[in-house]
């Protein structure tokens, strides 16, 4: 695909640890990710200790202090509250809609996009199995009634759907705000689908990564790719996310 391009940086997303109870949790996840060399922290609002939903300056402080970037946050429009979302320092919000009709759906996302906008904040859409917005029918559908909206493109999702990657890049290049990075672990009917069993590390199923980032590259993605891990098979969040990271950087080395 020619010289090798890319301006993304790594983000780990907290989904891998689960439901927080202590902020010093929250805390030792943020020092752990720097470790690792990476660049950003990915938001789970709903699984944050309360304190950190009560107090979200305490969060942007805490990420300043251990000079992790806040990469976004996930969202389902209601959660988090826009004004938690400006006080965190929150930039981007990776939105899954779960409202079941999808013409209400579309008006609900490109309302939000607009006022999103208005305060600074980048609002993607989520593509989510299970939800309005699965396929490429789903994403045009809305994604060219508004010019504010964006695309969270989620690799594992893709995949359950057969959604190709490079297809959503031709059309929506520029439209695409970050990337989530996650495995599917073999090719099933949809609604056999489980994300706790079946969306993997990196590397243990059946996506072709190189290929992924070879497709960033080639039409030049700028933004975070955002690690998650849903299934751990029984590993320790931190063994797993250690994995992920390094195969992040062996492929981009690769390809270098």
């Amino acid at each position: 695909m020619g010289k090798s391009f890319h301006s993304y940086k790594i983000a780990v997303a907290t989904i891998a640890w689960g439901p927080l109870k202590r902020t010093r949790d929250f805390i030792d996840i943020a020092r752990y990710v720097k470790e690792l060399g990476v660049q950003g922290l990915g938001i789970e609002y709903r699984m944050l200790p309360r304190e950190l939903r009560e107090r979200p300056e305490r969060l942007r402080d805490i990420l300043e202090d251990v000079s992790l970037e806040n990469a976004g946050s996930y969202s389902t429009i209601e959660n988090p509250p826009l004004d938690w979302v400006k006080r965190s320092g929150t930039k981007l919000l990776w939105i899954v809609s779960r409202e079941r009709d999808c013409g209400r759906a579309d008006e609900e996302l490109i309302e939000f996009a607009r006022i999103a906008d208005r305060e600074g904040i980048t609002a993607a859409l989520h593509n989510h199995l299970r939800t309005c917005y699965e396929d490429l029918d789903d994403l045009t559908r809305v994604l060219t009634k508004s010019r504010e909206l964006k695309l969270c493109l989620d690799t594992a999702h893709a995949q359950a759907v057969r959604l190709e990657i490079e297809t959503v890049l031709k059309l929506f290049s520029d439209r695409i705000a970050m990337i989530h990075l996650k495995d599917l672990r073999e090719n099933l009917p949809k609604n056999k689908i489980r994300f706790k069993r079946d969306f993997v590390n990196i590397g243990e199923g059946i996506i072709d990564f190189k290929k992924v980032l070879e497709l960033l590259d080639k039409y030049r993605f700028s933004g975070y790719m955002v690690l998650e891990i849903e299934a751990l098979n029984k590993e320790k969040p931190e063994e797993a996310v250690a994995k992920g990271v390094d195969r992040i950087k062996n492929i981009i080395k690769s390809k270098t």
